[in-house]
């Protein structure tokens, strides 16, 4: 359970309402769905038969990241006080290729998703979480990257809980369409 409370939003929530905890291959299908329901162009299809689908066909790469995370002990999930599945991200100890390497011990957010209402909550519990995972390790800088588009709302989030941008980058979708994207840090 999430002891810091520093977040609050309209209607009295709090963030000791959300509890983080780590999760595995049984949540892989709403953690699917959840990415799914937000880019579509990542996860073509929804996978209700996941494990059935993963033994016929070469599933799409971000089913095999998510599940390879999952298995490894990787994946957070954010549930509510009722147990709902709210968010999930992953904690790799290895940042992506297009993020520029650092000189200090780190951990690299991921995949950071949440259901659309309480989402400002859920993420702040994911990244709190996040920031004391990474001081447990050892790592002195958290890092994360997220969509840049739509003005850069989503930069301005991750900002308000603590991080800064740093390097802008764009990646070449299978569809031909560009997806611009932000790296964004903060010290622990």
């Amino acid at each position: 359970m999430i002891s810091d409370c520093w977040f609050d939003v309209s209607g009295g929530e709090r963030l000791s309402d959300m509890r983080v905890t780590a999760g595995g291959p049984a949540e892989v299908d709403e953690f699917l769905g959840m990415l799914h329901d937000y880019d579509s162009w990542l996860v073509l299809h929804r996978h209700p038969d996941l494990y059935e689908e993963l033994e016929r066909e070469d599933p799409p790469l971000i089913v095999r990241q998510v599940l390879g995370h999952a298995r490894a002990g990787r994946t957070r999930i954010c549930r509510d006080l009722l147990n709902r599945f709210m968010g999930a991200s992953v904690l790799a100890d290895e940042a992506p290729e297009f993020a520029p390497p650092v000189d200090v011990p780190e951990l690299y957010l991921q995949f950071l998703v949440t259901r659309m209402w309480r989402r400002q909550l859920s993420m702040a519990a994911l990244v709190t979480d996040a920031r004391a995972e990474a001081a447990r390790r050892g790592a002195r800088l958290l890092r994360t990257h997220c969509w840049a588009g739509e003005d850069s709302r989503l930069v301005r989030e991750y900002e308000e809980l603590g991080f800064t941008a740093t390097l802008e980058f764009e990646v070449l979708r299978s569809d031909g369409a560009i997806w611009p994207g932000q790296v964004l840090q903060t010290r622990v």
